[in-house]
């Protein structure tokens, strides 16, 4: 055979290759979904609504007690230092200490916006939002369900003020040419008090979890490794890096992103208590929380579960009174200046750890 024969041939193969990519590219691909790919219906948007209804309780943020409960109002570290350098250097701002507080959070104007990605075997490649729009996903394979949740959280922090600077007089500050500022001056030292100040919580929490088709029902199967609430806004915000839980038989480090060996946030972990995944304690066990790293040391850390607030020094019981399940370990992050200024807002970070308890020892 000649070579310009072989040329020719080449030229040929290359040719028909060619046609059959451009026949794939214009007809194959994503034109039409190939035969026999499984389209979500209605039933499955309804089916993956109800199953989050179902077990939103999971993914509320963990901040609300029960009532107006007492609170350390020393305050930790070098707390007290830096308000009497405050109260010294800074008299246009009044100050007070507190001895009991309470997040009121009005659940009845929660707004729980979420979408959910369905895919195979947690690979995100159809898409389902409540709109009802949709792509395609491979047939006969296990159906997967990952719901992302964004939720507007208002209420508001009630704190009883023991004690509180008081206002002196107003002090007149000329600023050339013609500008004239009136500003409130309060004392240096804190007299006793019983007053009941507010400021209004306004946040936005995230969580996320995974739900599977099992026999034609949509079930939760995977939650994340912890939910998040900031306030006012992720940007603004203090932030959270990491924190330890010890127990009596275990010591777990708690980072935003987790590796091969530690829980973490950004991560999603089996519910079957068989592949023990979540963090686990016993009736009977308790947790205790250190080494809270963050951006801002400067700051005051509380505990809260099952409805109750801990400070952070205290150790969680989980005694006989507690039922066997899932439940959220929550760490707050909140400035001292929301906890001593009566002006400004309420900023703060809350980790959600979700955690099983089970019946008698592991």
């Amino acid at each position: 055979m000649s070579m310009s024969s072989v040329r020719r041939g080449r030229r040929r193969l290359a040719g028909a290759a060619l046609a059959v990519t451009l026949c794939l590219v214009l007809f194959g691909c994503g034109r039409t979904p190939p035969e026999g790919f499984w389209e979500p219906t209605t039933g499955d948007t309804n089916g993956i609504r109800t199953a989050i209804a179902a077990n939103k309780g999971y993914f509320r943020t963990g901040l609300a007690e029960l009532a107006m409960l007492m609170c350390d109002s020393a305050l930790p570290g070098t707390t007290a230092a830096i308000l009497r350098k405050e109260l010294v250097g800074n008299p246009f701002k009044q100050r007070f200490r507190l001895n009991a507080l309470e997040h009121w959070l009005d659940t009845s104007k929660y707004d729980l916006a979420y979408k959910f990605i369905a895919g195979v075997n947690l690979d995100s490649l159809m898409r389902v939002l409540p709109s009802g729009e949709t792509t395609w996903v491979l047939p006969n394979s296990e159906t997967t369900c990952t719901v992302t949740f964004a939720e507007t959280i208002p209420g508001t922090l009630r704190m009883r003020a023991c004690s509180m600077t008081v206002w002196l007089r107003d002090s007149v500050i000329i600023i050339p040419p013609a500008e004239t500022l009136r500003l409130p001056f309060y004392s240096s030292g804190m007299s006793p008090a019983d007053t009941i100040l507010e400021k209004p919580i306004a946040g936005a929490a995230g969580d996320g979890c995974v739900l599977r088709k099992e026999d034609g029902e949509w079930k939760l199967w995977k939650m994340a490794g912890g939910g998040r609430f900031y306030a006012p806004g992720p940007e603004d915000a203090p932030y959270i890096l990491s924190f330890i839980v010890k127990s009596a038989s275990r010591t777990d480090t708690i980072p935003l992103r987790p590796d091969t060996l530690r829980f973490g946030v950004q991560r999603f972990y089996s519910l079957a208590p068989e592949e023990n995944q979540l963090l686990t304690f016993s009736i009977g066990d308790w947790a205790l929380v250190t080494k809270v790293t963050t951006n801002k040391p400067d700051a005051y850390d509380y505990l809260y579960f099952n409805g109750r607030r801990y400070e952070l020094k205290d150790t969680v019981k989980f005694d006989s009174t507690i039922s066997p399940g899932v439940y959220k370990l929550s760490l707050e992050h909140i400035p001292v200046q929301v906890l001593w200024e009566v002006k400004g807002k309420y900023t703060a970070t809350t980790w959600g750890i979700p955690i099983r308890i089970v019946g008698g020892a592991q």
